[in-house]
């Protein structure tokens, strides 16, 4: 790798100094603590913890009063059974309380603060008030993304995924436009570390043609999108029967990744495809292991819990509610907080890393079909059968009223009577026999503001 010294006339060894230099002796210790068995991670996480429940318990009224009701006494040795006692803090709650989660002091080197917002997908917009200290360990982590995937930063990049909102105006047009941009590097904090190639930002809402156009123009060594993106791209590859370079990985993110679509990239670009799950308002908690398709929870920077309907720990196989604890915000704590998602737990990885392993995200915890008598379902669908189907590109199943569900589906060209004898199978299944199912073929399906596609929406008012 191409290391980029903080001193010029030094090459090697690289000179690190300022952000590079914190970030790669943050990178030091995941080195160490990425194998650490579960109870030692556990026993340095309630460690964490209960400084930042002191923290919680001087500094946020509302925190102190649930911290006391529930037995969490400050200087108090921290239990499992303890912190279980404290309530759940959904999505509502944050949106609702807002500047009642705020600290009223933070401790000295956290930095400044600036409020992010999340919540594009789930509907419930959340804004969470963060520190600098938080960027810094939102980067760690991304550098061991980096370290953990990425193996020739030289490569170029090409960023099919929106258009970044800190570039000039001249900039965003020439990404809107067929030719793309084309900066010299990476970026922040990447080119901190490496001497990267070129980054290409184009806009995913141009023709398909021009993006491929645009692919094949840089020949980057690694793509990144969103998976219902690189459906449609590899679609319109396989339709026109054109040919592309070879890349080292496509990097994902904000959505489900299924096994024919991982199937389907190594076959058109002869690549892995690498996600991870993060959250606007809490930052990274997981990366997809470096050996196997497993997500490892970034333990180091947050506590996560996948919860059963008894509030119990989810065991491998089982899946659950996602409630997370970042354990370094001490601007706006979020203490056992429920995010809307649910994961599969997964068997210890064979990559022998003790940070715990989900096999998948498997969606939106409100990913449920509403029945008349208030009753939730899950709303289940094949979406491999589905994704088996070459002419489909895009798909959503919609719940429009208690009695009918529509599958709503962009094809590339009519279905087969084979094809269309699927999708019926597909959608019936789904239905469970308690709702009338309609199959609708539709040009395009809407996205959300941060250009995410979800797929199931319920139309019904409960």
């Amino acid at each position: 790798m191409a290391l980029r010294s903080a001193i010029p006339a030094i090459g090697f060894p690289a000179i690190f100094s300022g952000r590079a230099a914190e970030l790669l002796a943050l990178q030091r210790q995941y080195d160490e603590s990425q194998f650490w068995p579960p109870d030692k991670m556990r026993s340095a996480q309630f460690a964490q913890l209960s400084l930042l429940i002191e923290h919680c318990a001087r500094t946020v009224p509302f925190y102190a009063d649930r911290l006391r009701r529930a037995g969490l006494a400050p200087g108090k040795r921290l239990t499992e059974a303890a912190w279980r006692r404290l309530p759940i803090l959904t999505r509502a709650d944050v949106g609702q309380l807002g500047e009642k989660l705020y600290a009223s002091s933070i401790p000295a080197g956290f930095g400044p603060t600036a409020v992010a917002a999340s919540g594009g997908s789930s509907g419930v917009p959340v804004r969470v008030r963060k520190t600098a200290l938080d960027n810094v360990l939102w980067e760690s982590i991304n550098i061991r993304e980096e370290l953990w995937h990425r193996d020739r930063p030289e490569g170029d990049l090409v960023r099919l995924r929106g258009i970044p909102d800190d570039l000039t105006p001249e900039q965003m047009a020439a990404a809107r436009s067929k030719d793309g941009l084309i900066l010299p590097d990476w970026g922040h904090p990447a080119n901190l570390f490496w001497k990267t190639g070129r980054l290409g930002l184009l806009s995913p809402k141009l023709p398909l043609a021009q993006q491929v156009a645009f692919i094949r123009k840089m020949q980057p060594a690694y793509l990144y999108t969103f998976p219902s993106y690189l459906r449609l791209i590899i679609s319109h590859i396989r339709d026109k029967r054109e040919k592309v370079g070879a890349m080292r990985a496509v990097f994902t993110a904000s959505e489900q990744v299924s096994d024919e679509l991982r199937e389907d990239c190594l076959k058109v670009f002869g690549c892995k495809i690498v996600e991870n799950y993060t959250s606007g308002e809490t930052g990274y908690i997981a990366l997809q292991c470096p050996e196997t398709t497993n997500l490892h929870v970034q333990s180091e920077i947050a506590l996560v819990e996948i919860l059963n309907a008894d509030g119990g720990a989810c065991r491998p196989g089982e899946i659950g509610r996602v409630v997370l604890t970042p354990l370094h915000n001490f601007a706006m704590p979020l203490l056992r907080y429920e995010i809307g998602d649910e994961a599969e737990v997964a068997q210890p990885c064979s990559c022998g890393r003790g940070l715990l392993a989900l096999k998948r995200v498997v969606g939106r915890a409100d990913d449920y079909f509403l029945l008349a008598n208030g009753e939730r379902r899950r709303a289940d669908i094949s979406h491999y059968r589905l994704s088996g189907i070459p002419a489909i590109r895009e798909f959503r199943l919609v719940q429009r009223s208690f009695t009918q569900i529509v599958l709503q589906i962009v094809a590339s060209r009519a279905l087969t009577g084979d094809e269309l004898s699927i999708v019926e199978n597909v959608v019936a299944k789904a239905s469970g026999g308690l709702f009338e199912t309609v199959i609708e073929f539709v040009p395009d399906l809407d996205r959300t503001a941060a250009g995410k596609l979800r797929a199931f929406k319920c139309e019904v008012v409960g």
